[in-house]
């Protein structure tokens, strides 16, 4: 004959097992598919956002390198110009775009990383001439060819982001890029308004 504990014991452990049961069959049922409820079953856990490269649609991997691009871009340009100008006002603007870009290229990195996604380490060819042309530049050409150069990309990289915000399909993504959009809006100002 079974003792009182025992007794106790297996009634507290029934109801564990059952849980733990539903739990696995319901990872191992079929995905769901985009939109569709979550079945009731499932145990509440962390969220994994991590996907599969295959998952994200092209817009949304595209969307990724031209952000990583613009991004990295921004940084070493900005690098180049506290280097290379006398201006206060620019040097001010290129310590704004290290210090908020910086952040955001990293943020990006692990967003794409956990969608299985390596984003470029290098410059494209457009970025690299920019890169090549300011380099011959000095004094007040360089500051004026940054500065307009720096309207013009953010003006693209809005686009990009407004796009991504809108029409992309990673929620994880349309996030990103919606909570972006203000700071490249800003630094689209500040650089029109710096290169008058």
């Amino acid at each position: 004959m079974m003792n009182t504990k025992s007794l106790w014991a297996a009634a507290l452990a029934l109801p564990l097992l059952a849980t733990a049961a539903q739990a696995q069959q319901a990872t191992t049922a079929t995905p769901l598919t985009p939109g569709a409820a979550a079945p009731s079953t499932m145990a509440p856990a962390t969220a994994d956002t991590s996907t599969s490269p295959a998952d994200l649609s092209a817009a949304d991997r595209k969307f990724i390198q031209k952000a990583a691009v613009g991004g990295m871009a921004e940084v070493q340009v900005a690098q180049l110009a506290e280097q290379k100008t006398q201006d206060p006002t620019v040097k001010a603007f290129a310590e704004k775009m290290i210090a908020d870009h910086t952040p955001n290229n990293e943020q990006l990195v692990k967003l794409a990383q956990s969608k299985g996604i390596t984003p470029p380490a290098d410059l494209d060819s457009m970025h690299q001439k920019q890169m090549t042309k300011l380099q011959s530049l000095s004094g007040k050409k360089f500051d004026t060819t940054y500065l307009k150069g720096q309207e013009k990309d953010h003006a693209m990289m809005l686009k990009t982001f407004e796009a991504e915000a809108k029409n992309g399909h990673d929620p994880d993504l349309k996030q990103f890029a919606q909570t972006t959009i203000p700071v490249i809006e800003e630094h689209e100002h500040l650089a029109e308004t710096d290169a008058k």
